[in-house]
């Protein structure tokens, strides 16, 4: 029996050895490349989060100036083309007065035309009435 509790105490010292010289070469070392691994991994969520937060803060920024240069053109288009219309507007009330002014002038015109061939013909008629009166007494 002596033999076998001597066995039993050689392989627990062996373990014991083994377990000691597995533990500081692989076990420890494994166990802080694992920590260390772990550390990596929470900082490059935590980066991971920060990108993703500022990503959606630019975003959200570049939306805003967006939708500014948008109601900016908008606002620029509706006063080019209000500024347009009234520039249309203008043009078209002075050709209309320029058209009045023409049609009034050419109205005037043909009135003192008028005027003078009625006082030509109203001349011409009276020198004409004592010869046709003549000749319609002479028959």
């Amino acid at each position: 029996m002596h033999i076998i509790y001597s066995q039993v105490l050689i392989q627990a010292v062996v373990f014991w050895i083994i377990w000691f010289l597995l533990n500081q070469v692989f076990f420890k070392p494994f166990s802080r490349v694992y920590e260390k691994r772990g550390l990596k991994t929470v900082k490059a969520i935590e980066e991971a989060r920060l990108l993703n937060k500022e990503s959606e803060d630019l975003e959200a920024e570049l939306r805003k100036k967006i939708n500014e240069a948008i109601e900016s053109a908008n606002n620029l288009r509706l006063s080019v083309t209000e500024e347009a219309k009234k520039s249309r507007e203008t043009m078209l009330q002075k050709a209309n007065t320029a058209m009045q002014d023409q049609v009034k002038a050419m109205i005037g015109q043909l009135e003192k035309e008028k005027t003078e061939i009625l006082n030509r013909l109203s001349s011409d008629i009276q020198q004409f009435v004592p010869l046709i009166s003549r000749k319609m007494m002479l028959k």
